[in-house]
């Protein structure tokens, strides 16, 4: 495995869940996005949660919808500017792949916003789930805390304030030994850029804490390049409080 391949395959912990090994004699039920953009840009929530954003320099893919989920009807909603896209929800076997059909579908002819509705019946299990509901006291010194580490290189500072985030990587399969070597990697090589103007705004019953900057940015960021190809990290956008520690929950 090249260097590269690993930051892909790290940076992207969370983006396509479906190929997911799965019980033979059983269906387990996931969903995803199916989206395709000809001309314009767009901004996708789930349950109010920001998931992400983009152009139609990638015209047609599927993003998993793994994290931000409650139990019955989930919303989501897309923000779109432009003159031409199509978003839909597909539902699949884990271990399986997306088919062309649909649970929902929207289309846009001009800038709007639209909702796509799906039902999740399997149970919740998210580390944030078992996190306090007790207001954001302390949240953006967590979050200096986690700048100042990216700025310093300190991987286990790091490592520690995700802790949260790989248990759940870990769970649904994910191999958290890439990451550790990862963050060493591209902080010895590459400056992480903070972000200062942060808005914090409570969201999944006020378990989580939603952390953004200008344009959805996060409060870190890394960006490079190697042998051609490209990576981008990013940092502290979900924060929980965890028996009075803010722990981060999702990038």
């Amino acid at each position: 495995m090249t260097k590269l391949s690993l930051f892909r395959r790290v940076a992207t912990m969370f983006v396509c869940l479906f190929a997911l090994p799965g019980a033979a004699s059983a269906c387990e039920l996931i969903h995803g996005l199916r989206i395709n953009v000809e001309s314009g840009s767009y901004s996708v929530t789930l349950n109010g949660v920001f998931l992400y954003d983009g152009d139609d320099s990638l015209s047609s893919h599927e993003r998993g919808l793994t994290e931000w989920l409650v139990s019955g009807e989930n919303v989501v909603r897309v923000e779109f500017s432009g003159e031409q896209g199509e978003f839909a929800i597909v539902q699949v076997c884990a271990g399986s792949f997306a088919d062309d059909g649909f649970l929902s579908q929207i289309k846009f002819a001009s800038p709007a916003s639209k909702e796509l509705r799906f039902v999740h019946t399997a149970p919740i299990d998210a580390a944030y789930m078992n996190a306090d509901i007790a207001g954001d006291t302390g949240l953006m010194d967590a979050v200096q805390k986690l700048q100042d580490a990216a700025e310093r290189g300190d991987v286990d500072a790091l490592m520690a304030m995700h802790e949260p985030m790989l248990a759940d990587y870990e769970k649904r399969g994910g191999q958290i030994d890439y990451v550790r070597p990862y963050m060493r990697e591209i902080l010895s090589k590459y400056p992480a850029e903070t972000e200062k103007s942060l808005t914090a705004s409570a969201v999944m019953g006020g378990r989580v804490y939603q952390v953004l900057g200008p344009e959805n940015r996060s409060p870190v960021e890394v960006s490079g390049e190697y042998e051609g190809g490209t990576f981008h990290w990013t940092s502290g956008k979900f924060w929980a409080r965890f028996e009075g520690d803010w722990r981060i929950v999702a990038n």
